[in-house]
């Protein structure tokens, strides 16, 4: 018995413990379900979370795939960027094309098309001036009107226009590059108020001298296509316009002289023409022509100081030219036109008493071809440029025989030469064309350029032999007219038509 209570109370132990554990389970299932609980809660929050934030994701997405055009744009950017660099190539090698010409003397003679008949190149300019043919002669005064193409009257003195005129011309690398350091020497020797004093460069103390010498220095650099708005001689050409509106008197001259008249009315014509200054530049052109047609003779030529009853042809020829840069610049263009008729009866007076005009060594005044010491032979290319200008042909006989005068006279060496004759026979032998412009142009233009200075501050300028009556004017004035005389090849377009 008492062994089978032991058992029964070991039952009941087992049975306790048993029951014990199960009541443990129990317990701790209680306490494990808050968390079961808390987890589900927490992942039904996290999932509504999510739900929520899934609409935000999708439109970043798409925001960033609105993005997606923009590198598209960087490579067409990229593309256009190689296409200019190409461009730029292209015109790299079209001025390496167009260069040697011009730089190869040789080939710049081959060019040479002054035989009969000069093409007028429209070239690129600056000019406002109304004529395509500078200095023409009127049928007699030639065309004036619509224009002269993109540069005007005066647009070969510029960019692709001056390059094809020396090439056609006769120039060659050298004659530029003398004109260039001309043309340096002068800005470099310019007054600080813009005039240019005879007086320090071997020439004569006075105002007349240094105000001729100002428009002579300016007309070269406006030969060459300089002006108060393009080149590298902006500052000087545009001081020179402003000292010379500031001696003018309130009657448009310059000086008491008509030599100093005629050459700055002619200077400030042309700037006038190529758009330098504005209405002060106007204006001064205007009474400055109002002065020259009333100092005209009655004869229709011109003295030093007139109205006179002597003609002096080289004090006419400036004025004339004054005149007609003035006429192609727009100012008073029918009055200009009266005043060239009486000049051409002047003229064909003179013609009628000279003989025989067929003769190179015959006749009087003007048309003879006189010894040098008289200057006899610039008076008549004065006389040929004159007859150019009012429209006679190459081809009439004394224009071919007077032709022949001046290329019988080329001189032998720089010492020798007259630089004024040696002024108007370029002019007048670039007109001329054909075989006496030829003889004329290559051993004249060598002989400038070998007679320029390359020393120290001379550098650029020309010594004044003493010829030609250029003493006054000094090296100023020697150099001002070699420079003009080598840019004949652009400065005024062929009128021999």
């Amino acid at each position: 018995m008492k062994e089978a209570q032991i058992d029964s109370n070991n039952d009941i132990d087992y049975e306790d413990d048993f029951y014990d554990e199960e009541l443990d389970q129990k317990s701790s299932n209680s306490k494990i379900a808050p968390w079961i609980i808390s987890i589900l809660v927490h992942g039904l929050l996290l999932a509504s979370l999510l739900y929520m934030l899934m609409p935000r994701q999708e439109k970043i997405k798409d925001a960033i795939i609105t993005t997606t055009p923009i590198p598209e744009v960087e490579e067409e950017e990229e593309e256009k960027e190689i296409d200019i660099v190409k461009e730029k190539v292209e015109v790299e090698v079209e001025v390496e094309v167009e260069t040697p010409p011009i730089v190869t003397e040789d080939v710049v003679e081959d060019h040479n098309e002054t035989e009969n008949e000069m093409e007028s190149e429209s070239a690129e300019g600056i000019s406002e001036a109304i004529s395509d043919m500078p200095l023409v002669g009127s049928g007699i005064m030639g065309n004036i009107g619509g224009g002269g193409g993109g540069g005007g009257a005066f647009g070969n003195r510029t960019g692709g226009g001056r390059k094809k005129a020396v090439m056609k011309g006769g120039g060659s690398r050298k004659t530029e590059s003398a004109v260039d350091l001309g043309l340096q020497w002068l800005a470099d020797h310019q007054e600080p108020d813009g005039h240019w004093d005879a007086g320090k460069y071997e020439g004569e103390a006075s105002a007349k001298v240094d105000t001729a010498c100002t428009g002579a220095a300016l007309l070269a650099f406006l030969g060459a296509g300089h002006t108060d708005k393009v080149g590298k001689y902006k500052k000087h050409v545009k001081s020179a316009i402003t000292w010379l509106l500031s001696v003018q008197n309130p009657n448009g001259s310059f000086a008491k002289t008509n030599y100093t008249n005629g050459i700055c009315t002619m200077a400030i014509a042309e700037a006038l023409g190529m758009g330098c200054g504005r209405s002060d530049v106007k204006k001064s052109t205007d009474i400055a022509v109002d002065y020259l047609l009333k100092q005209q003779n009655i004869s229709g030529g011109y003295n030093y100081k007139g109205p006179s009853k002597r003609d002096d042809m080289s004090v006419t020829g400036w004025c004339i030219m004054g005149l007609k840069s003035a006429m192609v610049s727009g100012i008073k263009v029918a009055e200009i036109k009266n005043a060239f008729n009486k000049v051409e009866g002047l003229l064909d007076i003179h013609k009628k008493t000279t003989g025989d005009n067929n003769s190179e060594s015959k006749g009087l005044s003007w048309y003879a071809p006189k010894d040098e010491k008289g200057n006899g032979s610039a008076c008549q290319a004065i006389a040929m440029l004159m007859r150019q200008y009012l429209g006679w042909h190459r081809a009439e006989p004394w224009l071919v025989a007077a032709s022949n005068g001046q290329i019988n006279k080329i001189h032998k060496s720089f010492e020798k030469m007259n630089i004024y004759r040696t002024y108007y026979a370029f002019l007048t032998l670039f007109q001329q064309g054909g075989k006496p412009w030829k003889a004329w142009n290559k051993p004249v233009s060598k002989l400038i350029v070998e007679g320029q200075r390359q020393d120290g501050d001379f550098k650029g300028s020309w010594d004044n032999n003493g010829k030609g009556g250029m003493d006054k004017g000094g090296r100023v004035l020697t150099t001002a007219f070699l420079c003009l005389s080598l840019e004949v090849y652009y400065r005024y377009k062929s009128v021999m038509h």
